[in-house]
C-alpha cells in the first residue's frame, strides 16, 4: 500500500484576499488574544504532526507484515545456495517481490534474508532487482551491526530507529517476519520506503497547521461561542471516527460535503481509512486477509459475549477449484477469487466480516446472526455464487471493466459450513475448526450445499473441535493421543482402537525394516486413522444391526473427511496417504479410489492389516472377537485379495515370534 498518498492528499486550505485582509485586520486588534492563543495552538499541531510520524511508522511495519505473509516459508526456505538463483523456487520468490514493489511506487527495495550462525550478520536470499549486477545474491553477508531492528524482525515487525540518507534521497526500512506454519520465523522481509515525498508533506502540514491554527484561533475571538461550538461539532465526528479505527472498524466513511477545511479533512482521513483497509486485505481476492479474519473473528466473540448475543462463521469452498487453475492457469484463477470476493462484498451487510480463509476457500463472519438466519444467509449466498457468470478474463481487463466473450463466461458453485457461537463452541478457534468440519462433511455428502456443525458428530466424550485446532497448527505427541482417544470414544465398541492399532502396525513395520522417519508417520497415521469419523453420526457408528447402503455410504467418507482436515496441518502431510487409503484393497475393491496393488501407499497397506487384525480381534455389535489364531488365518486367507500378501508374510511370522517369546 502506498501510504504516501495519503499524506499527498491532506487539506491544503487556501483564503481569498480579501478574506486574509480581513484576518490581518483583525490580528491588530486583538493581537494580546493571539498571543494567549495561539501557542496552545502551535503545541497542538506540533503533537498531531508527532504522532502522525509514529502513525506512518506503525503503518510502515503493518505494510513489512502484509507482504510477509505474501511469501512461501517453504519456497523460502528451499534456497540455500547461489546455485539455487536458477532454479523455479527463486523465480517464483523474486516474482512476488517485484510483484510487491510494483504494488508500491514508493519501495525502492523489497528483499528477503535468513539467519547465520554469527549473530551479527544475515544472508540474502532474494530480492526485487531486476538488474542481475545490482541484485542481492544468495547467501551475501549483510552486517547488522548498527540495525537492531533486523534482529527484531525474527520476533515481529520491526521500523529502524531512524531514517537512512543516501545520493538518492532518505528512506526508511522496516523488516517483518516469514514464518512457517509453525509460526517459527525463517527469516525476514525488508521494505526500505522512500521518505523524500513524505518529509516534502510533513514541512508543509506544519506550515498548514500553523495557518490552520492562527484560523481558528481568530475565528474563535470574532465569531465567540456559537463558532467554537460548530468547531467542537466536527471533532466529535473525528474523535468517534479515530475510536472506530482503534477497534478495527475500517468499513465506514466520514460524510466530505462542500468544500470547506473540514470537508477537505474529512476526504482525507478517508483517503487514510482506505490505505489501512489495503493493508488488511488479501492482495488476490481485495477482501480481508487470513490474520485480520482472525482479529475482527476474535473482537466480534468479545462483543457477542459482552451483550450474550450469537454470531455465524460461515466457510465457502469452491468446488473444483483446481480444475480452473488447471485449464485456464492461475492468473484466470486469481482473476475468478477477485470476482468471488467483491461478489460476497456487494451481497454481505457492513457490519458482516468477509475474508480469504485458505487458497480456494473464504470465510464470512455474521455477527448477531442465529443458527437459522445463519443457514438462511449461506444458502442465498450458495444460490447467488451459483448463478452469477464469472469471466474467465486477466486481472488487468476484469479491472477495466472489459466484457468477455461468450466462450469465456462459466458458473461456480460451492460447499459450504457453518458453525454458530457460542451454540457450537465458546472459543475463536473453536468456531472455525467447527465450521471446518460441517464444510468437509458436506463436501463428501452432496457438494454444492450448506450443511451446519452437529454437535451430535464429537461422540458421548467429545472430540472438542478447539483441541482438534490445535492439533494441526501444532502437532505433539500428547494431543495426537488424546485426539485419537476421543475419536475412540465416538463408538463404545473401539475404545483403545487407534493404540492396539499401531502396536499392531509397528509389529509390521518392524518386520519390514523401516527407518525410524517412516516408522514415527506409521505411529501417527495408526493413531489418526480413524479421525474422519468425527463427520460420522453416532447412530451409524453405534448401530447394533447391519448398516444400510445409505449409511454404509456415509462410512466410507470417512477417509476422505479426515484426509481433508489433515490437510489443515503441513507437518502432518506425511500421514495424509495413510489416512486416506488404509481402507484400499489389493486386489482394487477397497474405497474410497479403488487402488490396487503397490499403487497403495506401504503405510496405507500397513494400517489395513492393523486395523483389520484389531477389528478381528475386538468384540463387535455383529460377532464376537475372534481369537489371534482365527484372526492370523483371517490374515494369510485373503493375502493377495484385500491384503499385501508379503506385509501379512512379514506380520504373521514376526507376530507368532513375539507370541512364542512372550510364551517361552
Amino acid at each position: 500500500m502506498n501510504y504516501l498518498a495519503v499524506f499527498r492528499s491532506l487539506p491544503r486550505p487556501r483564503l481569498s484576499i480579501p478574506g486574509r485582509v480581513s484576518i490581518a485586520c483583525a490580528g491588530l486588534a486583538l493581537a494580546a488574544s493571539l498571543t494567549g492563543s495561539f501557542v496552545p495552538y502551535v503545541i497542538l499541531y506540533r503533537h498531531a504532526s508527532d504522532s502522525l510520524r509514529a502513525e506512518v511508522r506503525e503503518r510502515l511495519k503493518s505494510v513489512a507484515q502484509t507482504a510477509a505473509s505474501q511469501i512461501d516459508p517453504r519456497v523460502h526456505a528451499s534456497i540455500r545456495t547461489r546455485a539455487d538463483e536458477s532454479s523455479q523456487p527463486y523465480r517464483r520468490l523474486k516474482a512476488t517481490l517485484a510483484a510487491i514493489r510494483k504494488a508500491n511506487p514508493d519501495v525502492r527495495y523489497v528483499y528477503t534474508m535468513r539467519k547465520t550462525r554469527d549473530p551479527n550478520t544475515l544472508q540474502f536470499v532474494a530480492d526485487a532487482e531486476a538488474d542481475p549486477k545490482l541484485a542481492s545474491h544468495v547467501g551475501e553477508p549483510y552486517p547488522t551491526k548498527g540495525c537492531p531492528a533486523m534482529r527484531e524482525a525474527f520476533f515481529h515487525s520491526a521500523v529502524d530507529d531512524e531514517p537512512g540518507k543516501d545520493r538518492r534521497g532518505a528512506w526508511l526500512s522496516a523488516y517483518a517476519p516469514i514464518r512457517d506454519d509453525r509460526n517459527r520465523a525463517v527469516g525476514i522481509l525488508g521494505i526500505d520506503m522512500s521518505l523524500a515525498q513524505l518529509m516534502r508533506q510533513q514541512a508543509g502540514l506544519r506550515r498548514e497547521a500553523t495557518r490552520n491554527a492562527v484560523l481558528a484561533t481568530l475565528l474563535a475571538v470574532a465569531l465567540s461561542l456559537m463558532v467554537t461550538k460548530g468547531l467542537l461539532r466536527p471533532i466529535r465526528v473525528f474523535t468517534r471516527a479515530a475510536e472506530r479505527v482503534r477497534s478495527g472498524d475500517l468499513d465506514f466513511q466520514i460524510p466530505a460535503q462542500g468544500s470547506d477545511e473540514i470537508a477537505r479533512f474529512a476526504e482525507a482521513f478517508n483517503c487514510m481509512l482506505d490505505g489501512l483497509r489495503t493493508a488488511s486485505r488479501d492482495f488476490v481476492t481485495g477482501v480481508y486477509n487470513h490474520g485480520h479474519f482472525h482479529e475482527r473473528l476474535a473482537d466480534e466473540i468479545e462483543r457477542s459475549e459482552r451483550y450474550g448475543r450469537s454470531l455465524c462463521v460461515i466457510i465457502l469452498d469452491i468446488d473444483s477449484f483446481w480444475t480452473v487453475n488447471e485449464s485456464l492457469g492461475h492468473p484466470i484463477g486469481d482473476s475468478i477469487l477477485r470476482q468471488l470476493g467483491s461478489l460476497l462484498l456487494e451481497s454481505t451487510r457492513r457490519s458482516d466480516i468477509v475474508a480469504r480463509y485458505g487458497g480456494d476457500e473464504l470465510a464470512v463472519v455474521l455477527p448477531e446472526t442465529t443458527l437459522e438466519e445463519g443457514l438462511a444467509a449461506a444458502e442465498n449466498l450458495r444460490a447467488m455464487i451459483e448463478a452469477h457468470l464469472f469471466r474467465a478474463v486477466p486481472m488487468d481487463q476484469l479491472r477495466r471493466g472489459e466484457p468477455a466473450p461468450a466462450d469465456q463466461v462459466f458458473r461456480l458453485t460451492v460447499t459450504v459450513g457453518i458453525a454458530v457461537y457460542p451454540e457450537h463452541h465458546t472459543t475463536k478457534d473453536g468456531v472455525i475448526m467447527s465450521a471446518d468440519i460441517a464444510l468437509c462433511r458436506a463436501k463428501h455428502a452432496a457438494r454444492s450445499c450448506v450443511l451446519a456443525y452437529d454437535p451430535a458428530t464429537a461422540g458421548q466424550e467429545g472430540v472438542d473441535p478447539h483441541e482438534l485446532y490445535r492439533v494441526l497448527h501444532d502437532p505433539d505427541a500428547a494431543a495426537i493421543q488424546s485426539l485419537a482417544a476421543a475419536v475412540d470414544a465416538k463408538d463404545r465398541y473401539t475404545h483403545g482402537h487407534s493404540e492396539r492399532v499401531v502396536e499392531y502396525a509397528l509389529v509390521a513395520a518392524k518386520a519390514l525394516e523401516l527407518d525410524s522417519d517412516a516408522i514415527d508417520a506409521v505411529k501417527i497415521a495408526g493413531l489418526l486413522h480413524d479421525l474422519g469419523k468425527i463427520g460420522v453420526p453416532d447412530s451409524i457408528l453405534t448401530k447394533p444391526g447391519k448398516l444400510t447402503t445409505e449409511e454404509m455410504d456415509v462410512i466410507k467418507r470417512h477417509p476422505l473427511i479426515g484426509g481433508n482436515i489433515l490437510r489443515r496441518a503441513p507437518q502432518l502431510g506425511t500421514v495424509i496417504p495413510a489416512v486416506l487409503f488404509h481402507h484400499e484393497r489389493w486386489d482394487g475393491n477397497g474405497y474410497p479410489d479403488g487402488l490396487a496393488g503397490e499403487a497403495i501407499p506401504l503405510a496405507a497397506r500397513i494400517l489395513a492389516i492393523a486395523d483389520s487384525f484389531d477389528a478381528m480381534t475386538s468384540d463387535r455389535p455383529y460377532r464376537t472377537a475372534l481369537s489371534v489364531e482365527a484372526a492370523l488365518e483371517e490374515l494369510r486367507a485373503n493375502a493377495g485379495k484385500q491384503f499385501d500378501p508379503r506385509l501379512v508374510e512379514a506380520f504373521v511370522a514376526y507376530y507368532e515370534q513375539i507370541e512364542q517369546s512372550e510364551a517361552a
